[in-house]
């Protein structure tokens, strides 16, 4: 009951968003904008400013999401290599390697493991949002812009402004006046809802594919990845609490994001949305599989 509890509330929250779009129609593009640029950068700042943060796990952290990306990478390099896929879906398939540490990875971690440690897995949220909007954006319009180019639209989300002016906050022992941190507060707690929401949503509008490369990229992301992270996190010295929470993170479904840039920069939307949509599904078996490994 511990492990489902920690599970079953995060399909119901989606479940409700997957509803509400089939009945209602809903503007996705509006609720995306204000979940990066008001709710996640509150909790971001809410979570991480109050709490003391041992630099030596972040560097830990930090050198581990950047370990899964260059492992993941290769992975599927190596696959859509042998499976002699063309460029653009080469790409695609590539981008399935970032897990949804926001929208799906928060809750769970909330779920499963506690209030304290949502402060990890923000932490880790952060770290690989930073490389999901430098590298994933890369993949994605590779054809059209260089890396540098590329790298430098993650300085246009205010997620790590957040987190740079939580990290001062923190060091210098600063707060916020009263009526702001209660804002910011009562913002932090919508916003995993919302995400939850927002995941669902996206699957209502979802058109499911069935080919073989969603399905290999849906193992790769279900079943390689969490054998991946246990082995990153001894790679680098992760261990208790943040290993538990960085496996969880890391076990995730594709990013919801990774198919907002399929449709933004019209690279085989199709089978991103179709990946986000099968490795959500999946994944209420396959995460409770590894809750109850970690627990």
């Amino acid at each position: 009951m511990e492990i489902l509890s920690a599970v079953i509330p995060v399909f119901l929250i989606a479940g409700l968003g997957f509803g509400i779009r089939k009945a209602f129609p809903l503007h996705l593009k509006t609720l995306s904008i204000l979940n990066i640029y008001i709710l996640i950068p509150s909790l971001v700042f809410d979570s991480l400013s109050k709490r003391a943060i041992d630099w030596t796990v972040f560097g830990k952290i930090a050198m581990a999401a950047l370990a899964m990306v260059v492992l993941l990478s290769g992975v599927l390099m190596v696959i859509a290599r042998v499976r002699r896929m063309e460029p653009q879906l080469e790409s695609a398939f590539l981008m399935t390697m970032f897990a949804n540490l926001g929208n799906f990875g928060l809750p769970v971690v909330l779920f499963a493991f506690g209030e304290q440690a949502l402060s990890l897995a923000v932490v880790i949220m952060v770290c690989g949002g930073f490389l999901q909007n430098s590298i994933g954006l890369y993949f994605a319009q590779r054809s059209r812009h260089n890396a540098l180019v590329s790298a430098l639209h993650v300085f246009r989300f205010p997620m790590i402004y957040a987190f740079a002016a939580a990290l001062i906050a923190q060091r210098a022992g600063w707060s916020l006046p009263l009526p702001i941190d209660r804002a910011v507060e009562i913002t932090a707690s919508a916003a995993i809802p919302i995400q939850l929401l927002i995941v669902g949503a996206t699957l209502g509008e979802t058109r499911l594919e069935t080919g073989v490369d969603v399905f290999i990229a849906t193992a790769v992301r279900l079943a390689g990845a969490p054998v991946l992270a246990l082995a990153v996190c001894a790679l680098v010295g992760l261990k208790g609490e943040a290993a538990r929470v960085f496996i969880v993170q890391m076990s995730g479904p594709v990013a919801v994001g990774m198919a907002v840039y399929g449709v933004q920069f019209d690279l085989k939307p199709g089978f991103l949305a179709s990946a986000v949509a099968w490795t959500f599904l999946l994944s209420s078996v396959s995460i409770t599989i590894v809750l109850a490994v970690l627990m």
